[in-house]
Order: C-alpha cells, then structure tokens, then sequence
C-alpha cells in the first residue's frame, strides 16, 4: 500500500501509527527500536538509527537501529566523531543535514551508509537532531534512494516529527532513576548511567539486582582480565558479554562467540583452533579458527564447563603463551584478545570431581559476575512480558494487550528457565489468543502447561512429587549431564509426545540444551 500512495498520505499514517505505539505501556529501548521499525517498513527510509553521545569517546554511537548488521553495529562500525561527518555537524549545530547523493559528497564519511537492495540510483543521507528543552541530545539518521521525483522536504519534515516524538523517550531513561529503590551508595549516584547501559545494548530492567551486575561490568570494562560470567541457563549472558566488549577499548574489534556445548568434541578442537589445509579427512580448505579471528577483539566462550580436558589444556597454553596452533600447522600464530566465559555448572565441584583443570579455573575466575535469576528481579518481569508481547504481537501481526492482573501472576511463578522461558511462554500466549486481548486465564494455561515431570533434576537434588509451574518452585540450576538424567528426559518426552522443543520447555530447558543431553545420554527420540 505504501509504495502505490502519496508520500504524504503514508506519512500522517505512519504518525499515527507511531503515536499509538508511544501511548504504549513498554521500555522505552523497544518503544525506540519499534518506531524505526515503522519508519523503515512505511516511508521508504532506510536502516533508520538513533546515534547518542558517548563523551569519553567523543564519537556518536548507533544505540537504537532497525536494518543494520548487528555485528557492525558491535564493532562500532558506525560511529561518527563528534567533528567529522555530516552526522557529527547535526550534532553541533542542532541543523539538520542531508546528501542526494553520498558518494559524490566530501564531507560524509561513506562507510556509514549500506546499499539500498534493488536501487539503480545513488544512495540520499537524511539526519535530523533529537532535541530536549533546546539542547540536542542524539542524532535520528535514515537513507533512501536519491530518486528526483520524490522530495527530500517530505522526509525531512516525517523524520522531524519523529525526533520531536523520541525526545521525551530518552529524557525518561536520565530521570528513570527517581522511581527506583537501589542500594545506597555508588549504585544510587550512577544508577541512571546503569539504566542507559542496559537500554543501549537490549537489555530490559532496573532493578536493584540486574544494575549490580551491570555496575560490576562497567567497572572492568577497559581492563584485559577474563570475565567469568556465572548463572542459571536463560539469564542472557551472551547479552552481557557483548555489552562488556561494546563498552570497552576493544569495541571495534570482533566480538567471537562460541557455545562449548553445543559442538560436538570431535570438531570443537577444529572451531577454536582452526585446522590447515588436509591435516584430517574431511579439511579441504584452511580454517580460521574462533581464537584466531578473535584477534584484537573478544572471545566469548559459553558453557566452558562442558569443553573436554584435552581442550582445557591447549586452551590454558593459548592464555599462557598468547600463541595458538592451528590443526596440521607447525608454525604459532600469535594472538590478542579478551576472554570472557559464561557457565550454569559450579566450576568448583567439577574442580574437586576431576572434571575442570583447577590451573585453568583460576585463570578464568578472575573477575566472577553472577548474573541474577529472573526470580531475583521480579519487577523487572512486567517490562520484559511487555516487551514480548509486543515483539511477538508485530512477528505475527496481531494487535495485542495484556488485561489486568497478567503481570501480578507471571511475577508469582517462579521461572526456573528464567527470561528464555518467559519469552516462549508470552509467545504461546500471543499464537493462542482468540482476541485482542490477553488475560490472565489465558496466561494460567499456558503456564499449566509448563509441567515438572516426576524425577526431573538437574541439581542432583530430588524434586519430590511432579508439580505442575503455577505452584511456587524452586528453580533448579542445570548442572553437568548424567546418566541419572535418563529417566527425566525419556518422561519429558513421552508428556510432549516425541516433540523435542516442547519436552525441552517442561524442563525448563532449551531445545539445544535437551538436544545435546540426548545426544550425550544416546537416547533416541
């Protein structure tokens, strides 16, 4: 419809639409990122993005996008300097600027600006200041094709109103603070810094607990020493783990993530160390490996309570040495990065049980972060299920809310898969909702369905008697796979009728995680 109306009739469309979604009850980092959204999918303006200020770099950062390469974005591909750039003169001067065409104009910095799939014609630049009671505090950039028939003051005006619009919006997130019960001390002072932290890099909340492991991020950020993060599954530890290498000295680097989990251990060797050209059957060509391409950057190493001893060892000497070696090459490659581990195993019972070299574990352990369980921040639950509601809502193109008394009852339930499993459950409360609503009924049934099979531990401890989620349960924290672990996974099973994804939700697992404990346990499904 967009493409066949006048501009302009698109525009006041898409304005209302955006003012329907800022009466919203949502974070304001969603709300953000779903107007760029609306942006792009209405107007024809491309990877819309929200730059903010970072005055110790004295850059701006995209920190709300729609369209944009993650990765870029995490290697802060696009951030401007305050002087340079049409990007940095908006910050400046509060005007606003555009190109028709970005290739033929000096001042822009081109490597900005991504190609318009499917346009003939060069590449316009539009960006526009976010103001606040006259002072400029962000940047609101777009691209569109530079096509002459279609004028460039409409979309000027459009992305005016909308920056007008997103103002308040980051207003909020300074004063946000003001309604928040922290711990005295340093917290309280920089809290608002916290939140905005949280805010930039998709993490939803501010209660006390989230903002603790935050602060104790923000703190190392710049230093070199391995971060070990360490909670339950479903806690978003990949989401911190990018935020520390975001946040630090490394930030234009890569950013390598691996799961030691979820490859199996006759390749792992191969995905961290890379292999040379026919050094085994199979390797055709050469492989780069993670350590390697981590260079300069940020290793991201999750569940390394399940890499094999073999690799604890080599792994131990790359830290020792900086140095790898690649499969069938006899000559060291040096290397330079930053390692941060996650784990939901207690590294230091599988020190004592023989499973985890104790030389290793202190060269890891050496800045701990526990990363709270969701029951640990219940009031920070509202705003995630809001969050969802609406993510699903627009995936699925429905026009949902939640009716009174929902939040009450998902902050009662105690979530032993944490923010993953609430996500899957305001999913299937989205996919099975009749009308516009959904109420609290509707949530107490999706949540009966989130049943404890008799026997299921992963805590080594027994549960007791099978308990269907709404009652309050201990979470259980998912611990080393054992054969004890059989009869749990064969039940799970059995209740969700050979369906893995749904056997893997009544047990508060993932469906990788219950994939690879099938696989390790042999069990055939």
């Amino acid at each position: 419809m967009a493409q066949e109306s006048d501009p302009r009739q698109v525009n006041a469309v898409l304005l209302i639409e955006v003012a329907k979604l800022m009466a919203k009850s949502m974070a304001s980092g969603p709300k953000i990122t779903h107007v760029l959204h609306l942006l792009s999918k209405w107007s024809k303006l491309h990877f819309p993005r929200v730059l903010l200020p970072n005055y110790q770099t004295r850059e701006l950062e995209v920190a709300y996008y729609y369209g944009l390469s993650h990765e870029k974005v995490a290697t802060a591909e696009y951030t401007v300097p305050f002087d340079q750039g049409l990007t940095g003169y908006v910050w400046r001067s509060g005007q606003v600027a555009l190109v028709t065409d970005v290739l033929s104009e000096p001042v822009f910095l081109t490597r900005i600006a991504e190609p318009i799939e499917g346009s003939k014609h060069h590449v316009g630049y539009i960006s526009v200041p976010i103001m606040v009671d006259g002072k400029t505090v962000g940047v609101l950039s777009a691209q569109r094709r530079a096509n002459p028939r279609r004028r460039y003051a409409d979309d000027v005006d459009l992305l005016r109103v909308i920056a007008s619009l997103l103002g308040p919006v980051l207003q909020s997130l300074r004063h946000r603070a003001q309604h928040i019960s922290l711990v005295p001390g340093q917290l309280d002072r920089d809290s608002d810094h916290f939140i905005q932290l949280c805010e930039a890099h998709g993490i939803i909340g501010s209660s006390r607990a989230l903002l603790s492991a935050v602060k104790e991020i923000d703190q190392v950020k710049d230093s070199d020493a391995p971060i070990m993060l360490l909670g339950e599954s479903g806690t978003g530890k990949e989401m911190f783990a990018g935020m520390a290498h975001r946040e630090s000295r490394r930030r234009k680097k890569p950013f390598i993530c691996i799961n030691c989990a979820s490859i199996p251990e006759a390749l792992l060797e191969s995905e961290l160390f890379g292999h040379e050209k026919g050094s085994f059957t199979g390797a055709h060509r050469r492989q780069v490996g993670k350590i390697e391409q981590a260079h300069e950057g940020t290793l991201f190493l999750d569940e390394i309570g399940d890499m094999p001893m073999d690799l604890q060892v080599k792994l131990l000497r790359v830290l020792q040495d900086k140095h790898i070696q690649p499969i069938g090459s006899d000559r060291p490659r040096r290397v330079d990065f930053r390692l941060i581990t996650a784990t939901h195993v207690n590294l230091g019972a599988a020190v004592q049980e023989g499973r985890f070299r104790l030389d290793l574990y202190y060269r890891l352990n050496v800045i701990p972060i526990a990363l709270p369980p969701l029951r640990k921040r219940q009031e920070d639950i509202p705003r995630l299920a809001q969050h969802f509601l609406n993510l699903y809502a627009e995936t699925y193109d429905r026009s949902l809310h939640f009716t009174q008394g929902v939040y009450e009852r998902l902050q009662r339930f105690s979530w032993p898969g944490n923010i993953r499993q609430l996500q899957n459950v305001v999913e299937r409360a989205v996919l099975k909702a009749e009308s516009q609503w959904v109420n609290v009924e509707q949530i107490e049934a999706v949540l009966d369905a989130e049943i404890i099979p008799e026997g299921a531990s992963f805590s080594g401890q027994d549960p007791g008697p099978s308990r269907v989620a709404s009652e309050p349960v201990s979470a259980r924290p998912y611990q080393w796979v054992r054969d004890a672990d059989i009869q749990s996974l064969q039940d799970a099973l059995r209740q969700a009728a050979g369906n893995q994804t749904r056997a893997a939700r009544l047990l508060g697992l993932t469906p990788r995680q219950f994939r690879y404990r099938l696989k390790k346990l042999q069990i055939e499904s």
